[in-house]
């Protein structure tokens, strides 16, 4: 009887703070574009997080996150717009025959200094990442086809 006391006593402490713990989803790979102050914009690699919790949806370095970086922390109920588009890559770059693809998202919003901020998404993860955010914001992505 002790015994299975203890062993439950241990789960419990093992288990309840796991339940508990914030559940961020992270994306890594996502090439965010910032502008500094002008019109110039910068690639940065970046790792979107989505931190159903504390309501935000946050852009930060994508290896050492929001020790180095912060691009954009983005208030989910704030976000207005998804819009989702997929550009089709030069027919003689790679194997002959394949036409390599780009991912973009553009997240629009208000608390965002302007108004949106773009996104180039990789393709292994594009998917997973936009359906995440479909979920949290309540938002379907606009589907639009590049050149």
């Amino acid at each position: 009887m002790t015994c299975r006391l203890i062993v439950i006593a241990t789960l419990s402490t093992l288990v309840v703070p796991a339940l508990n713990a914030a559940d961020v989803q992270e994306f890594r790979k996502v090439d965010v574009f910032v502008t500094d102050g002008g019109e110039d914009e910068k690639k940065r690699d970046a790792r979107l997080e989505i931190d159903a919790d504390a309501g935000e949806i946050r852009l930060v370095d994508e290896k050492r996150g929001m020790e180095r970086a912060v691009y954009a922390v983005i208030p989910i109920d704030q976000v207005t717009a998804l819009a989702y588009s997929v550009e089709e890559g030069s027919r003689w770059g790679g194997i002959v025959g394949t036409r390599p693809r780009t991912h973009w998202l553009t997240i629009r919003a208000d608390a965002l200094q302007q108004g949106a901020l773009r996104m180039r998404l990789d393709k292994d993860n594009q998917q997973e990442l936009r359906f995440a955010l479909r979920a949290v914001t309540g938002l379907v992505d606009d589907l639009a086809f590049g050149r």
